[in-house]
Order: structure tokens, then sequence, then C-alpha cells
């Protein structure tokens, strides 16, 4: 009887045990965009929202941000000069946004350098 648990061992355990000193493979981790803040205000008239940033220091003046609802893009937004910490004002480029819209960097779009003095 010893004999027939120890085959049975060595034969489920034979494919099993050659895993277990196998390294696992690594997920690379997501990049996930940075925040930025909530809208707390849409000013539809003029094209822009108003974004509380918290306690942080808000983003530099044309940076490129996406307002999103519910895991939906639902603007576009650029960062203007206009803040007073902790809120931040963003021209709407395209969409509309709404109270509460989640708003995070988009790293996908280079904000506009201005002109060179080169000849």
């Amino acid at each position: 009887m010893l004999q027939v648990s120890a085959a049975a061992g060595i034969i489920f355990c034979g494919p099993g045990c050659a895993l277990l000193g196998a390294k696992k493979q690594e997920i690379p981790e997501a990049t996930l965009p940075s925040w930025i803040g909530r809208v707390i205000m849409v000013e539809t008239g003029h094209r822009f929202v108003l974004v509380d940033v918290g306690a942080g220091s808000g983003p530099a003046a044309g940076t490129a941000a996406m307002a999103y609802r519910e895991k939906r893009r639902t603007a576009q937004l650029i960062v203007t000069e206009e803040s007073r910490p902790p809120y931040v004002a963003m021209e709407v480029i395209e969409g509309g946004p709404a109270l509460g819209d989640q708003v995070v960097a988009d790293d996908r779009v280079v904000p506009p350098v201005g002109p060179s003095n080169q000849p």
C-alpha cells in the first residue's frame, strides 16, 4: 500500500513539482494617468471649467488634460494661466464636461512649445 501511494505521489507531483521551482512570469505595472483633480464648476458660455486640485500644486499652464465620468472620456481640456490654489481653470477644447468629472493629465498630448529663436 505504501508503494502505491508513493508511486501516486510521484505521478501527481511530477509535473506540478517542476512548476514549484519555476519563476513566475513578471507582469508589467500599468501606467496610469496622473490625477489632477475634480471638476467643481462648468462655464458653458465661455467654454472653461474650474478644477479642484486639492492640497497639491496644480499642473503648469498649457498642460493637456482629459475629463472622465464613469470611465468614459467627456472632454479634452488644457490648463490656463488662471489659478488660485486649490483651484485651476481649464479651457474646454472639445467635449462636454460636467460637475464631478475626474480630470487626469493627458500624457499623449505634448503642449505646444513657444517660438524658437532659430533663423
